[in-house]
């Protein structure tokens, strides 16, 4: 089983998590009840949005969490790759002449 794997690494590296549990880990999440204070206009706003969806509230707001959480992933950028310079170091009166010249 994939979590067995998954929680045997974890034990080999000594890293041990504290609030989620194996269920939780896998993906195999009882429903969970929570209570949220959102303000009125965007709670009218997604409980119009569910009807007309045709959905239940707690449907529509998992949704809508669901889409939020997948449009936060977004990879770091790369950093760029050195430049290798033939010819040795660049000295400040290079940079300078750059610059200058840019400027033209």
């Amino acid at each position: 089983m994939k979590s067995e794997r998954f929680f045997a690494e974890l034990k080999r590296r000594n890293v041990y998590p504290v609030a989620l549990t194996e269920n939780q880990l896998s993906g195999n999440m009882a429903p969970m009840k929570t209570t949220l204070d959102l303000p009125d206009a965007l709670m009218r706003e997604v409980k119009i949005r569910a009807v007309r969806e045709r959905k239940k509230l707690k449907d529509a707001i998992a949704e809508f969490i669901r889409k939020g959480m997948a449009a936060g992933k977004t990879r770091p950028a790369k950093a760029p790759k050195p430049v290798k310079l033939r010819g040795g170091p660049i000295t400040t009166e290079e940079i300078e002449a750059a610059i200058a010249w840019g400027r033209d």
